[in-house]
């Protein structure tokens, strides 16, 4: 299967307001998509209607083949909402086992498979307990756990680290990173600087239209912006000097970040005027948090959606 997800002139609507207006998307097998845009932008719908929740209304969508509310698709999708779905009084193992179970895992093959998830999540501290004495980053990892019980081919997370501790979010990540050559996910996020670190591709929609689908590497044009993060503002000397530079076309500051620049340059040979940059820094004494060719991938997103 080459397409994971095809989407054609999906519309849906509620009364008068259209959540989705004639959107089409191909996602290809094997991918790590994120779906970005801002609130009210349809992605929640999307979502829905992904995990056969809500129905598409006109057009029309297939997941792995099949519509996304098909009896096929038992076994082969994972999901973990943005609300926590757990039940109360079953303690976190009953409930993980009982969802195996439910995949058509017999006894013996539902507890290997439930330590092994355990285990990846690390939730073995929680096993024992019941999900309303955990606290919301607690239940979120074991929807996870349960999301990733049986190996599923697509997996989709819904702020997936929305509401846990730095910690605990980037255990989480570090979880989609190690998984995502075995299974697609497509997850869901205001949290553009999670979504470059762990997927491949990324959707923008807004106001229920698809403003851009590409890959990442695509979308941040990396061969003629650099993306730099000071640990304080760049006097004008600096900036005099760095604009003087043959190659740099323009520079980009913004007054609500002023320790944030945008260098647009020209140059055949990129690393040099990388290099030439740094020097001017150095030389300043200003000292550099972030130095990444490409312009600043949130940044790129807010204009694309700013122009739609």
């Amino acid at each position: 299967m080459t397409a994971i997800i095809e989407c054609r002139n999906l519309t849906r609507t509620f009364g008068s307001i259209r959540a989705l207006d004639d959107l089409s998307i191909t996602i290809p097998a094997q991918a790590s998509v994120g779906l970005v845009g801002p609130n009210g932008a349809g992605k929640t719908t999307l979502f829905a209607i992904l995990c056969g929740f809500l129905h598409p209304g006109k057009g029309s969508i297939t997941v792995l083949g099949h519509k996304p509310d098909s009896a096929r698709l038992k076994g082969h999708i994972g999901i973990l909402p943005q609300d926590i779905p757990l039940m109360r009084g079953i303690s976190v193992h009953a409930q993980l086992f009982l969802f195996a179970r439910l995949q058509n895992f017999n006894k013996i093959t539902a507890r290997q498979e439930i330590d092994k998830i355990i285990q990846l999540v690390n939730i073995g501290s929680l096993i024992k307990q019941f999900p309303e004495t955990l606290s919301y980053g607690q239940r979120k990892r074991i929807t996870l756990a349960q999301a990733l019980i049986g190996k599923p081919d697509l997996i989709l997370l819904d702020e997936p680290t929305s509401g846990l501790d730095p910690v605990a979010a980037n255990d989480v990540r570090n979880i989609i990173q190690k998984l995502r050559h075995e299974h697609s996910f497509i997850i869901s996020s205001h949290n553009l600087d999670e979504i470059k670190n762990v997927c491949d591709e990324v959707i923008i929609i807004d106001k229920g239209k698809l403003v851009r689908h590409s890959r990442i590497d695509d979308l941040i044009e990396r061969n003629n912006t650099l993306s730099i993060l000071l640990e304080q503002a760049a006097g004008e000397p600096l900036l005099q000097s760095i604009k003087t530079l043959p190659s740099v076309v323009k520079i980009i500051t913004d007054d609500t970040k002023p320790n944030h620049l945008t260098v647009i340059f020209q140059a055949d040979k990129p690393d040099q005027i990388q290099f030439k940059i740094l020097g001017l820094l150095q030389q300043a004494g200003v000292g550099i948090v972030e130095f990444n060719r490409g312009s600043a991938f949130t940044d790129r997103v807010v204009e694309l959606v700013s122009k739609h």
